[in-house]
């Protein structure tokens, strides 16, 4: 009985990003790839997130207001850009992938920009 509950420990405390790993096939079927673009959207989502957080903690209270603004204008027009760009394949099985893939695209190109922004208070 320990032996099983270690093991089921185990296999719960998995990391989630390692799962994703091993599940991600772009060579299956539509739903594995929809599952792919979502994980890779999410990846460049969190190293967008852990990139804006070392810029605000460079910047003063003002500079960090202005980012932040910026920063939220941004999340919806690239939202709103990746809907427009992709509404051909709305309502098809394709639709995740192309919409997830889009917005990893975009939000890689933003993390660049903010890896370029000054940091001068």
């Amino acid at each position: 009985m320990r032996t099983l509950c270690f093991f089921v420990g185990l296999i719960v405390s998995l990391d989630a990003t390692a799962a994703d790993e091993f599940m991600c096939n772009y060579s299956g079927n539509q739903q594995e790839m929809n599952a792919c673009a979502v994980r890779d959207f999410r990846k460049a989502d969190q190293v967008l997130n852990n990139e804006y957080k070392k810029l605000m903690g460079k910047l003063g209270p003002k500079q960090q207001a202005e980012l932040r603004n910026e920063q939220r204008a941004w999340l919806k027009g690239r939202d709103l850009h990746c809907l427009e760009a992709v509404k051909d394949s709305e309502g098809g099985s394709i639709w995740p992938m192309e919409f997830n893939g889009c917005r990893r695209d975009a939000t890689e190109i933003r993390t660049k920009e903010i890896k370029q922004l000054p940091t001068k208070n």
